[in-house]
């Protein structure tokens, strides 16, 4: 039997667990994790230190944090998994006069994490799952995978694997929505039919997943149905940008290298405080101000956490009792994941919501890392598209690939709604479209993401033909459509379109592996360009 590895990659801290014979368990790596304090699970806080321009001498991990115990390392840098889907580019550190981006981070963080698990069991790791929060984009999924597959091709950025024990020969890589792997994680003691709501806090998002069970054959070994799902961009990291606020002067907040140092010395008061201890928050041997469960409560409602959770909940039994009529009273246990769970009275916010019955005992650290285990040994997960999937389309119907005229004059036409079971069957939508003038050689099929905006879905337009679409008011909104396959040649129009009938029919469907497939039959020619080629993975 193969080994099963599963990450939790956590915007703060990451957890791994490892399945030989059946029985997952949470890994202890001494050199790289810490035990945290509350429940003393090891974690790995996610943070890496680049020691050279080469990216071949790395800390990370606890290592990363003691080496840099004074925030000076300029080569220090953490919560990159918060741009790895949407920033990947973005500037996190510098080590020898280069620039390391999300993107670098996130991959020196995963080559040594495999090159420690390979050092420590003497194994090749050749399967790997890690978890992906739902509401994140394609682009993060992504970028995990291309860094994974990178570690099977010593010829890109040789110096990088160059650490290495030996390079892994095909690895299995998976990916399972963070909320569905906590719902797993604790499913394994569940043998009956139950529905479950999973409320996973960490500390770059909030998320919640509404999962139900099948029976006797419990989640290890048989169904979790995904029926709802709701997330939101706010977590930990922003709390402790709070406690900045209230006792840090923003004068020395506003000093880059001291960032590092008073973020840990929010986290450390944070957590004094939420386990009902009080500390200093102390810079430099200088104090400025207590913290303490009461005054950490105060802050957490001045800030409207416990109003988003809220929110957050409604808006989960709202899409629960429309789509399948399950109302509150159907909802069996509730279980908590994430760190930042244990912060003051949310737990009692998601019991007022859900009913405080149904609350289990937590393990805010370990579900996720445990239930991507249990997925990869083959518990099966029914899931959904999260996202909403539209044709990006310009006035007169020319997407040219004009990148101004797309941003600025874009409208999009709705194909793959979020909530879409898979696969679908092979005509779920069909669409018809002309020229947008005489001489037109190709029309280009650009799919986008459209994300929720401020964690709400858009609302779409139904027009008369019964298609419904969405026009961004502002470039706040536009930020949220993300165009997946800009790249993607165009349909050739042979010979070149004329007047103002349709000529291609294009079929829509998404198969069992997520992906937006397409046939394209040339109404002119009577002949199909394309059948069910695959477009775009769908999140």
């Amino acid at each position: 039997m193969s080994t099963h590895w599963a990450i939790d990659l956590g915007t703060s801290n990451t957890t791994i667990c490892e399945d030989r014979s059946g029985r997952p368990r949470i890994l202890n790596l001494p050199d790289l994790a810490k035990l945290e304090p509350v429940t003393q699970t090891p974690v790995m806080p996610s943070c890496v230190c680049v020691m050279d321009r080469d990216g071949e001498e790395v800390l990370i991990g606890q290592a990363a944090v003691t080496y840099n115990w004074d925030g000076q390392a300029t080569g220090f840098a953490r919560g990159f998994k918060r741009y790895l889907g949407t920033e990947s580019g973005r500037a996190l550190a510098r080590a020898g006069g280069r620039i390391f981006t999300a993107q670098d981070i996130a991959a020196l963080f995963l080559r040594e994490v495999i090159g420690a698990l390979e050092a420590r069991f003497g194994e090749e790791v050749t399967d790997i799952t890690i978890a992906t929060p739902s509401g994140f984009y394609e682009t993060y999924r992504a970028e995990l995978q291309a860094i994974i597959r990178r570690l099977k091709h010593r010829g890109w950025w040789a110096l990088m694997w160059a650490r290495l024990r030996r390079r892994p020969t095909g690895i299995v890589f998976r990916t399972l929505d963070e909320p569905v792997a906590a719902a797993l994680g604790y499913g394994v003691d569940v043998g009956r039919p139950t529905t479950l709501v999973a409320f996973d806090f960490g500390g770059g998002s909030m998320e919640a997943a509404v999962v139900r069970t099948h029976g006797a054959r419990t989640v290890e070994t048989g169904r979790a149905e995904v029926l709802a799902k709701q997330a939101v961009e706010l977590g930990g990291d922003d709390v402790d940008g709070w406690i900045l606020e209230r006792f840090v002067p923003s004068a020395l907040r506003d000093w880059p290298e001291w960032e590092v140092a008073l973020r840990w010395e929010a986290e450390r008061v944070k957590l004094l405080a939420s386990a009902g201890n009080e500390g200093d928050f102390t810079f430099r041997n200088e104090s400025y101000g207590r913290l303490d469960y009461p005054v950490l409560n105060d802050l957490l409602a001045a800030n409207g956490l416990y109003a988003r959770i809220r929110e957050l909940l409604d808006a989960l039994l709202a899409e629960l009792r429309t789509r399948h009529g399950v109302l509150p009273d159907g909802i069996d246990d509730v279980i908590l994941e994430g760190g930042s769970t244990l912060l003051p009275e949310v737990r009692n916010v998601v019991g007022d919501v859900l009913g405080r019955d149904k609350v289990r005992e937590w393990l805010p650290f370990a579900a996720v890392a445990r239930g991507a285990c249990i997925f990869a040994g083959g518990a099966h997960v029914e899931d959904f598209i999260y996202h909403d999937y539209a044709l990006r389309v310009l006035p007169g119907g020319d997407d040219t690939g004009d990148d101004t005229r797309a941003e600025a004059d874009a409208e999009y036409e709705l194909l793959i709604p979020g909530g879409t079971c898979f696969p679908t069957v092979d005509n779920f939508a069909t669409r018809y479209y002309a020229p947008g003038f005489d001489g037109q050689r190709h029309i280009n099929l650009f799919i986008c993401e459209v994300g929720r905006v401020a964690g709400r879905p858009i609302d779409w337009t139904e027009r008369s033909n019964g298609s419904r679409h969405f026009v961004p008011k502002t470039a706040g909104e536009r930020a949220f459509c993300l165009c997946l396959n800009e790249a993607d040649p165009a349909l050739p129009l042979e010979p070149a379109g004329k007047g103002a009938a349709p000529r291609l029919r294009v079929t829509y469907a998404v198969d069992e592996n997520r992906w937006l497939c397409v046939t394209v039959h040339d109404l002119h020619r009577k002949t199909d360009l394309k059948v069910k080629h695959p477009v775009v993975r769908l999140r």
